[in-house]
């Protein structure tokens, strides 16, 4: 069992990490957004379960507006709209209000606080925060609907992927050898300690490792990661860790309210649905997005 998951693990990681590199830039945002929907529908299948209810498709058609309006307006380009980066608070006004009309009007809907707010929850939990996915692949895209030539964005997007789920896969394999000490037993009885080191210790060895082939391979497009050091390295690999092991955290304390193991069925070896697989990496995308505008200032930037 832990062979066949780690196995899976490293497969469904290899595979994703060669999509970013190698896929055309609008078949990146289909497979993204198929990723994302079929994360919304899971998360909203789980909590209906749970007695919850909400808009399950009119909360898709919002999360696949919002990815559309990323995609197809980059930071560069969404200055040239006549208000600027403001689209995207004009946008998420528009898509709240409209829901909340939806709500309003249908006399269906018994509860309708509960509706719109999980609605809403699973709005901003999944796409909202997946979409800083399309803002890293398209780092340098100066016009609308591009993700740049030289692919820096999408290495962006194929390193975080690699540093977050090898961190997944070193903290179950460390965790199921020699963990003894539960972490957090209320939401995730299984996780431990000695995981969560293992874990962090593979997240920040990849992504010394990443940072250092970019910067020593010419042919790959590292961007900003190459203007970071390997101490930049350790500390953005363990940032990243931490914040992937509180995503799958909180995707479990959704799980635990409704009392059930995986959010779908659809992986082998044991590994649930695509939302098991992508809780922790929900966060992670906009923490690196941040972390590069903040310390090395080009976050539109060629």
């Amino acid at each position: 069992m832990l062979i066949r998951r780690i196995l899976t693990g490293i497969a469904v990681s290899a595979a994703w990490f060669l999509a970013l590199c190698y896929m055309p830039g609008w078949m990146l945002f289909v497979v993204l957004t198929f990723m994302s929907c079929t994360c919304q529908w899971e998360f909203y299948t789980m909590l209906r379960q749970g007695g919850f209810t909400m808009s399950r498709h009119y909360g898709m058609v919002m999360g696949t507006v919002w990815l559309t309006a990323c995609f197809a307006f980059p930071p560069n380009a969404a200055r040239a709209l006549p208000f600027g980066h403001q689209f995207e608070c004009l946008l998420v006004i528009v898509l709240v209000f409209s829901l909340l009309l939806r709500v309003l009007f249908d006399s269906r809907i018994k509860r309708p606080v509960e509706h719109a707010g999980i609605t809403l929850l699973g709005f901003f939990y999944l796409p909202f925060m997946l979409s800083f996915f399309i803002r890293l692949a398209q780092w340098g895209a100066v016009n609308p609907f591009e993700i740049s030539s030289a692919r820096v964005g999408v290495f962006l997007a194929a390193y975080i992927a690699l540093v977050v789920k090898l961190g997944d896969v070193g903290a179950f394999a460390v965790g199921m050898l020699i963990g003894r000490h539960k972490m957090f037993p209320r939401i995730s009885p299984k996780k431990s300690w000695e995981g969560l080191v293992g874990g962090l210790a593979a997240s920040m060895a990849a992504s010394m490792a990443m940072i250092g082939l970019a910067q020593r391979c010419a042919w790959l497009p590292g961007g900003p990661l190459t203007q970071l050091g390997l101490f930049h390295g350790a500390v953005l690999g363990f940032v990243l860790g931490v914040v992937g092991v509180l995503g799958d955290l909180i995707e479990s304390m959704f799980k635990r309210e409704v009392n059930i193991k995986d959010s779908a069925g659809l992986l082998p070896g044991g590994m649930g649905g695509i939302l098991d697989m992508f809780d922790s990496l929900t966060f992670t995308p906009a923490v690196l997005y941040f972390y590069l505008a903040w310390f090395v200032g080009q976050a539109v930037a060629s």
